[in-house]
């Protein structure tokens, strides 16, 4: 028996591709990686103030370096998630036609600016200025490689959500009330 297509849903319920929700996944695993890392670099700083040992000065410049990336990094899985500037009033009391033309607007509108700063990116990788890094001499181009890749992977998460909305968006948001809170108190 030959199995029926599934027609286009406009309404984004179709899962998203399997390379969207890999690419989301190794970006979550390197912001957890990057976290553990600026978790051993402060801990080592903070070994080498309180106690009679040498400081290394580049464990500081890394670690804020590593700040930055993880801010970064996590860009392309956030928006991927639809965890991204919406009209929130909007998904929370329009009908689910309503709540889907501001998740594509949205959308649309970060895809753009993520575009226009991953082409911006692209510009300083490319600008040959052979500035390095102060303590750890590490180029600046390869810092800027950071904010092309997360923004080229925002971009992409973007428009993909413009087809596959993150289901979390389309279902309506219910806070609980005052009442429903002291009862569970």
């Amino acid at each position: 028996m030959e199995h029926a297509v599934e027609p286009f849903d406009i309404m984004g319920k179709r899962p998203r591709p399997r390379a969207l929700k890999a690419l989301q996944k190794f970006e979550e695993f390197l912001g957890a990686g990057l976290i553990l890392f600026i978790l051993v670099l402060i801990s080592v700083q903070v070994f080498q103030r309180y106690f009679p040992v040498a400081t290394s000065p580049w464990i500081g410049e890394l670690s804020r370096y590593s700040l930055m990336a993880l801010t970064f990094l996590m860009v392309g899985s956030l928006v991927g998630q639809g965890r991204h500037i919406s009209i929130d009033v909007i998904l929370k009391v329009g009908s689910e036609s309503s709540r889907r033309v501001v998740i594509v607007v949205s959308s649309i509108i970060v895809a753009m600016c993520c575009a226009a700063f991953a082409q911006e990116s692209f510009a300083l990788v490319t600008a040959d200025t052979e500035q390095t890094l102060a303590i750890t001499g590490i180029p600046l181009w390869v810092l800027y490689l950071v904010p092309l890749v997360a923004f080229t992977s925002a971009t992409l998460q973007a428009l993909f959500n413009i087809v596959y909305a993150p289901e979390e968006n389309l279902v309506p948001v219910e806070e609980p009330s005052d009442v429903e809170l002291e009862d569970q108190l």
